[in-house]
């Protein structure tokens, strides 16, 4: 036993100089590449840190260099960045409701004469029976309830005059009548070479043949007045409504160019009675005599 420690020691003593013969050039070697630039005093220009480490320090890639902004106060901070702004689009200008036809403008301007204004009432105060011909449906606007027909005819417009009369309450039954109403120029010839349907429609307008235009209009502006007296009987003499007959001297044929004729109220013909009552405004239950002034009704 004292043989093999003695033979293991000298092996020992063997190998120790050989290990400390190989390591010492590569440590030297270190050392003196990390002393050169010391020595020299100053680093080689343009050398990256990572390379002052020995080859058997130095990373697998070089590190990356990295630069950030200075760091921004809120009020330095960029704005944020809105969305474009669409273009506008040129201002059209807003729609307005159809202008009112003349003898319709005539018509509302009479019941507004005849009617006081009430504050925040909306329902309509005017019912006209107007021809198809001589008045656009367009025309009706506020205050006013229009019915139109061929002739302006109670019996062809008698749903319309009732619903208004009746339901919506309207004073004023105004029947209009104007040279441009077709169905009673046609109504003063022979028309019976004309459909079945027109025949039946012109067959209730009552006028002479052999009349002159506007004495077929005045005819059958007082035959519709007087249907229209006796068919709202009730309401007219219990001075609720007044039915008032006009005519539109659209070409000035009764001296009133452009104005609203008046030819009678209530059944009223007479010029005289008629002026003094659109003057006093007493037009309701006139047919009696009465001539109830407007204010002591409650309308």
């Amino acid at each position: 036993m004292t043989s093999y420690f003695a033979a293991l020691a000298a092996t020992c003593c063997l190998l120790l100089p050989a290990l400390s013969q190989a390591q010492t050039p590569a440590i030297a070697h270190g050392a003196a590449e990390a002393a050169t630039p010391a020595a020299a005093g100053h680093e080689a220009p343009n050398e990256a840190p990572h390379e002052k480490l020995s080859p058997s320090m130095r990373p697998l890639s070089p590190p990356v260099r990295v630069n950030h902004p200075p760091r921004r106060l809120p009020q330095q901070a960029a704005p944020y960045a809105r969305p474009a702004a669409k273009p506008r689009q040129p201002h059209s200008p807003a729609r307005r409701a159809p202008a009112m036809a003349a003898p319709l403008r005539a018509a509302a301007a009479l019941a507004s004469r005849l009617l006081p204004a009430q504050h925040g009432d909306k329902s309509p105060r005017l019912t006209v029976l107007a021809c198809a011909d001589g008045a656009p449906r367009h025309g009706a606007q506020g205050a006013l309830y229009l019915v139109q027909n061929p002739g302006n005819q109670l019996l062809l417009g008698e749903a319309g005059v009732s619903h208004a009369v009746r339901q919506l309450r309207t004073p004023l039954l105004l029947v209009l009548a104007s040279a441009d109403c077709k169905a009673v120029n046609t109504a003063r010839s022979d028309f019976s070479a004309l459909p079945l349907a027109e025949q039946r429609t012109l067959l209730s307008i009552n006028v002479d043949k052999g009349g002159t235009p506007l004495s077929a209009q005045l005819d059958n502006l007082d035959n519709q007045v007087e249907a229209a007296v006796l068919h709202y009987g009730g309401e007219v003499e219990a001075g609720r409504l007044s039915v008032i007959g006009a005519y539109y001297d659209a070409a000035g044929q009764l001296g009133k160019r452009g104005q609203l004729v008046v030819t009678s109220i209530n059944g009223e013909r007479d010029k005289a009675t008629i002026a003094r009552l659109l003057r006093q405004r007493a037009v309701f239950n006139a047919a009696t005599g009465i001539g109830t002034p407007l204010a002591s009704n409650s309308h």
